[in-house]
């Protein structure tokens, strides 16, 4: 694809992006951004591509790939501790234990698997539908559902393992 072919349908690919961008749950401010993202890597691509079709396709992957590593990078566990127990604070003995239950909680989310990992975020913390994060991610809602059932199980079975000690 030659430059004038790319800026001919750049508008459009980008307005594209934005919409994706947008139905991947990012604020306008960052759809753009996102965009603008996407627009520029797409740049380095444009000569290696031969057709305007496959670079539309191109730009809602891209896209939706942006957004998921956006996702990721700003992403932390600073809301599992509205997951937890509640807990009286009035021993020190007790804070303790709720401070490393919490980063024992937050160490073994992040050892799940990248998208178990993921799809638990959003259905626990952001709360999420399924077929929402099905969406996002580009797999089928009972692909997310079987994500989550392991997910949650493996957690399940590693704390109480950890209580047996």
């Amino acid at each position: 694809m030659t430059q004038e072919e790319f800026t001919h349908i750049a508008s459009e690919m980008r307005a594209n992006a934005v919409t994706v961008a947008l139905k991947c749950g990012a604020a306008p401010a960052d759809a753009e951004d996102i965009a603008q993202d996407v627009m520029l890597k797409l740049w380095y691509l444009h000569e290696k591509m031969d057709d305007a079709t496959r670079m539309k396709s191109l730009v809602a992957i891209t896209t939706r790939h942006v957004c998921i590593d956006r996702w990721r990078t700003t992403r932390t566990h600073a809301e599992v501790g509205s997951m937890m127990p509640l807990v009286d604070e009035g021993s020190l003995y007790d804070r303790l234990e709720y401070a490393e239950l919490e980063q024992w909680m937050n160490d073994q989310i992040d050892a799940l698997p990248n998208t178990s990992r993921i799809v638990l975020t959003m259905r626990q913390l952001e709360h999420r539908e399924l077929s929402e994060i099905a969406d996002i991610l580009g797999i089928k809602q009972t692909s997310v559902s079987t994500l989550l059932a392991r997910a949650r199980n493996e957690l399940m079975n590693k704390l109480k393992r950890r209580n047996q000690r």
